[in-house]
């Protein structure tokens, strides 16, 4: 069964319930192996808002990447959110963000995700949870870049 990493976030309302409901959600959907540290991080890109909480879970899950895909998107309807503007805030987002040995490339998806080495706020909490994972592309070790990044007392449950 591939693993692969879902990249959690949100910075509106209570930031760590819907992170805790949207792990819930996904459990539902796949088997979750080990979750990240929570940390707070700055806004990427898009309007002034509000600071984000990122995290992230390794999974096992049976099937195409872009079933996966689909399913996280459902869960993320189900918790509120809407699409408004790209990078604005967000109740909450699921990004599938590694998978195992695997590169997609496709329309609605991109694995891994296209700009997940220069974002401390994704690689951290990756890392977390896959020690020493290497980019399927050009086997490389990730590694985290400079972020504004600063971990939470707070957990997935």
């Amino acid at each position: 069964m591939p693993r692969a990493v879902v990249g959690i976030g949100a910075n509106l309302g209570d930031r760590l319930a819907a992170m805790r409901a949207a792990v819930r959600m996904i459990e539902g959907v796949a088997r979750v192996e080990a979750r990240s540290r929570v940390y707070e991080t700055a806004p990427v890109g898009g309007p002034a808002q509000p600071t984000f909480l990122n995290a992230a879970v390794l999974v096992a899950f049976d099937g195409p990447a872009l079933d996966l895909l689909d399913r996280l998107l459902s869960i993320e309807a189900t918790l509120g959110r809407v699409r408004m503007e790209r990078w604005g805030p967000r109740t909450i987002d699921l990004d599938l963000l590694w998978i195992e040995g695997v590169s997609v490339d496709d329309p609605r998806l991109v694995v891994p995700h296209p700009r997940l080495r220069e974002r401390a706020f994704a690689v951290r909490p990756l890392l977390d949870v896959v020690p020493g994972a290497l980019d399927p592309v050009s086997g490389e070790a990730y590694a985290v870049p400079p972020g504004d990044l600063r971990e939470t007392d707070g957990s997935l449950g």
